[in-house]
């Protein structure tokens, strides 16, 4: 697998991948498109994080409905676990068309409706309206860097932020 590196802003690398036919067909041959296959890895995925870090629960607040870990079996669990794997389904399907990929990837969604609904709030002058939209900008930043730091040190086999006992 070829692999381009590429830097952010604060000088952290991370790489997309290239992938060579051989390692087009390995994902395709061990890739499943069947519901429970999409599910299971869906569920596994969100499992882990809660498991090592049972604070993410709370991005979730549908789960402070059940007890116990009954929220497993819920439909918004299951709705929530699909959501990830679809998109990596996607991916895997235009495997051998990655720039088809680019569209359901790409994200400029929040920017445009947080410029929306900024402009139609009367209580913010123009220059709150700007410095809001940096600051939202800068808390996108923020996260989606360290998801994709904590996606990072996955791969090294890296965790900061061990299971709380």
């Amino acid at each position: 697998m070829i692999l381009l590196r590429c830097v952010s802003e604060k000088g952290a690398s991370f790489s997309t991948p290239q992938a060579n036919r051989k390692n087009k067909e390995l994902l395709r041959r061990t890739w499943s498109d069947e519901f429970d296959n999409l599910y299971e890895l869906g569920s596994a995925i969100y499992c882990y994080i809660f498991d090592h870090n049972p604070n993410c629960k709370q991005l979730f607040p549908f789960i402070s409905k059940y007890q116990g870990d009954e929220w497993k079996e819920s439909k918004e669990f299951r709705s929530q676990a699909l959501k990830f794997v679809q998109t990596l389904a996607q991916v895997v399907k235009n495997i051998y068309h990655m720039e088809r990929t680019e569209s359901f990837l790409y994200m400029d969604a929040m920017e445009f409706a947080l410029e929306h609904r900024l402009s139609t709030m009367a209580d913010l002058d123009e220059a709150q309206k700007k410095d809001a939209v940096t600051v939202w900008r800068t808390l996108a930043l923020y996260t989606t860097v360290h998801m994709r730091n904590g996606f990072i040190d996955g791969l090294k086999g890296v965790n900061k932020f061990p299971p709380l006992v």
